[in-house]
């Protein structure tokens, strides 16, 4: 929540835009994504699609006229890290680059801020070497191809707990989030095959 600093428009420089202002703090995903893009990937990155973290803001709202310095901004910032990144590291750079637009927005006016609230955290899921968890799905579903998947999961939390973790499921990332999104009849029912083998191993 970027917290600015309401002037008319015509006396922009005596103001603070929220909007204007949140505006450098978004271009930080651009730069990274960039910069990320632009690197070689870890031989662990490259196994994924794509193969190095990205930073996204999928929504911005804030503003009271178009005449107006806005006195709020708000949006969300996500990135999502790839295994090999220290998320905290990450997040301290993020950090370190609102508090740089937050001294220049309090050197026009001390009660122009930025409040930054976790949401939540995801850590990257690790592949494991000879995991239990990787053993018992592939005996369960004979697949000993290697496979990665580009969006969050529990998976990574019970890991960092100290369980042996893997992900495996119905259905395709292609299809989700969409209007018609979608799972077919048959990868329901191999999702309840392993389900049930699953139960029956460890019953």
């Amino acid at each position: 929540h970027v917290v600015g600093f309401e002037v008319h428009s015509s006396l922009l420089p005596q103001g603070v835009s929220a909007i204007l202002e949140g505006a450098k703090i978004i271009d930080f995903a651009n730069h990274r994504n960039a910069a990320n893009m632009a690197a070689e990937p870890s031989a662990l990155a490259a196994m994924f699609d794509p193969p190095f973290t990205t930073w996204h803001v999928g929504q911005v709202r804030g503003g009271t006229a178009h005449n107006i310095t806005a006195k709020d901004c708000w949006f969300s910032m996500d990135f999502r890290a790839v295994p090999g990144d220290d998320v905290a590291v990450l997040r301290e750079a993020y950090l370190a680059h609102v508090a740089e637009v937050e001294r220049g927005m309090q050197a026009v006016h001390p009660d122009a801020r930025v409040e930054i609230a976790t949401r939540f955290e995801v850590p990257p899921l690790t592949p494991e070497e000879e995991g239990a968890a990787e053993g018992l799905v592939r005996a369960i579903t004979g697949d000993n191809g290697t496979h990665v998947v580009s969006y969050g999961t529990e998976a990574g939390q019970f890991q960092a707990a100290g369980y042996s973790a893997v992900v495996c499921g119905p259905g395709d990332i292609a299809q989700a989030h969409q209007p018609n999104e979608f799972i077919t009849v048959a990868q329901f029912e191999a999702g309840h095959a392993v389900m049930r083998e699953l139960v029956a191993r460890l019953g």
